[in-house]
C-alpha cells in the first residue's frame, strides 16, 4: 500500500495534516526527532487512537538535516541497505512542514566579526535555527539523488515512482510583501525577516532543481503552499458522522497562485493542515504542481 511521508509533523499544519490523512485510512510514515512527542499530540487529536497509530503510522526517530534518516523515511521496504540495486518502494508523497521554534527577540547580532555581541534592536521574531527549512531541502535533495544512483537501475526508473513533494512555506515572500494586507505589511517587514529569509532560500533550491527538468530528482513535481498568518494549535476540530473528519472549513479558504494571490489575514494551521490533506493526499495534487499556492481564510 503507498504511504506519504511527512517531514515536521510535529507543527500545526503538518500534523493537522497527518491527522486527517490516518482517520481516512491512508498509511504515513513521520521523521521526528521526539517520537513521544508526536504520539501525544496525535492522540490528542479527535478521533485517532493507539490501534490507528499502529496499523498506520510508521514513526522514525532522526533528524531532517541527516540524509541516512530522510533516506530511511522515503524507503518503505525493510531496511534500505539490505539489498543494494535492488528493488526499491517509494513513498508516494512528501510533505514537509519543517520550521525553527520561533521566539520573540529585542536584541540582534552585531555585524562586526571581530566581536560577538548583541545589540538593542527593533523586536522581530528569530528561529532556534534560522537555516532548517533550507538545510532539510538540501538534505532532501541530497537523499532523493543517492535513492536515484544506488537504488533503481536506473534514472528514468526512479522517475517513474519519484515522490511528489510539497512544502509549507509562508506568504510575505513577494516583492513589497504584496501577496498580504496592507496593513500586515509593516508586520511581516518588522518582526518576520528571519524567518521568511529561511523558507524564501527553501523556495530557490527548489526552484533551480525543478529547472533541471528530466535531470533533477524532482520528478514528480513540487507544490509550495503559502498560508497567511498561521493562528490556532495543531487540533482539528471534531466531526461527528463525517468520514475522516474532512470537509469542516475548507468552504471558508480562498486559494490563488503566485501570479494572483490570495489575500488574507489569517488562517489556521488545522485548515492549512485540512487544505493540504484534501488537496495533495485526497486528489493528488497535479492541478497545483509548479504553482506557489496562497491560501486564506
Amino acid at each position: 500500500m503507498t504511504a506519504i511521508a511527512f517531514f515536521g509533523a510535529t507543527g500545526g499544519c503538518a500534523n493537522a495534516c497527518l491527522t486527517y490523512t490516518l482517520l481516512n485510512g491512508y498509511n504515513a510514515r513521520a521523521l521526528v526527532r521526539t517520537p513521544s512527542k508526536l504520539t501525544t499530540l496525535l492522540l490528542s487529536q479527535p478521533g485517532i487512537t493507539q490501534e490507528i497509530l499502529s496499523h498506520q503510522l510508521e514513526i522514525i526517530e532522526g533528524d531532517a538535516t541527516n540524509v541516512e534518516s530522510i533516506t530511511k523515511t522515503l524507503i518503505t521496504n525493510s531496511d534500505p541497505n539490505s539489498t543494494p540495486n535492488g528493488a526499491c518502494t517509494l513513498v508516494t508523497s512528501i510533505i514537509s512542514g519543517i520550521g525553527g521554534a520561533p521566539t520573540m527577540s529585542f536584541t540582534k547580532e552585531t555585524e562586526c566579526a571581530t566581536i560577538q555581541m548583541r545589540m538593542p534592536a527593533l523586536p522581530h521574531i528569530e528561529l532556534s535555527n534560522p537555516h532548517i527549512t533550507e538545510q532539510t531541502i538540501r538534505t532532501l535533495l541530497a537523499a532523493l539523488a543517492r535513492i536515484a544512483s544506488e537504488r533503481f537501475a536506473s534514472f528514468e526508473a526512479y522517475r517513474e515512482v519519484a515522490p511528489r513533494v510539497t512544502m509549507i512555506s509562508t506568504t510575505g515572500n513577494l516583492p513589497g510583501n504584496k501577496d498580504v494586507p496592507v496593513l500586515f505589511r509593516p508586520m511581516y517587514s518588522m518582526l518576520l525577516p528571519i524567518p521568511h529569509a529561511d523558507k524564501l532560500q527553501m523556495e530557490k533550491l527548489l526552484d533551480k532543481e525543478v529547472g533541471l527538468g528530466h535531470a533533477g530528482v524532482l520528478a514528480a513535481g513540487v507544490v509550495v503552499v503559502r498560508p497567511s498568518l498561521l493562528t490556532g494549535d495543531h487540533r482539528v476540530p471534531a466531526c461527528e458522522g463525517d468520514e475522516g473528519g474532512q470537509g469542516l472549513g475548507l468552504e471558508k479558504v480562498r486559494v490563488g497562485t503566485e501570479r494572483d494571490p490570495a489575500i488574507g489575514y489569517t488562517i489556521s494551521r488545522a485548515l492549512v493542515g485540512e487544505w493540504i490533506f484534501e488537496e495533495i493526499v485526497k486528489s493528488g495534487g497535479g492541478k497545483w504542481v509548479g504553482e506557489k499556492v496562497t491560501i486564506t481564510s
